[in-house]
């Protein structure tokens, strides 16, 4: 069972706990029905928010994001929700990460602008069909701001390049220049 986890940049609110619960009422559940399960819950600690938040603080984004991390925990641990099998965080997975993007464009499902790759909706006939929305429903601004550099208002980023004043170390930068270093 995987389930999306908070993006670690403040302390939980009422919808996290609410996701939190509610899928851990389903893990014990499925436990009970004797299912043997796996339950991953990410911790997404590289971010615009966290880098932004890090900024005003003054502090190492992933310093603070291990610190709501950890806030986070304690949280779901109050209010008696079991702890996932796994908790992953994308700062662990870069490599990973970036090996599976890059075989999304070299596939020509993505491309790149300006350091930054999208998903191109338009070459995946199915995009939608899990969730049963239809691409042609979608409506450009309504969650996020419409970016004129993508092929396709529903386009979505897979990888953003590091803005002036934003650093991460190695895990953060224009995708054409790390994949300049890893050529």
């Amino acid at each position: 069972m995987y389930v999306c986890g908070v993006t670690a940049y403040d302390f939980s609110h009422l919808g996290h706990a609410r996701a939190a619960v509610s899928f851990d009422v389903l893990y014990r559940y499925l436990k009970h029905l004797g299912y043997e399960v796996t339950y991953v819950r990410n911790f997404t600690d590289v971010d615009d928010k966290i880098i932004r938040r890090a900024n005003e603080t003054g502090e190492d984004p992933i310093s603070l994001s291990d610190r709501y991390c950890k806030e986070y925990n304690i949280d779901m641990s109050d209010l008696q929700c079991l702890s996932p099998t796994h908790e992953p965080r994308v700062s662990d997975h870069m490599e990973q990460i970036k090996d599976m993007i890059t075989e999304i464009i070299n596939k020509d499902f993505g491309y790149v602008v300006d350091g930054d790759v999208f998903f191109a909706v338009d070459k995946f006939p199915n995009y939608g069909k899990l969730s049963g929305q239809k691409l042609e429903n979608n409506r450009a601004g309504e969650r996020v701001a419409v970016d004129s550099r993508k092929r396709n208002p529903s386009d979505f980023a897979l990888w953003k390049a590091a803005k002036p004043g934003e650093h991460l170390g190695t895990a953060h930068g224009t995708w054409t220049t790390w994949v300049a270093h890893r050529m």
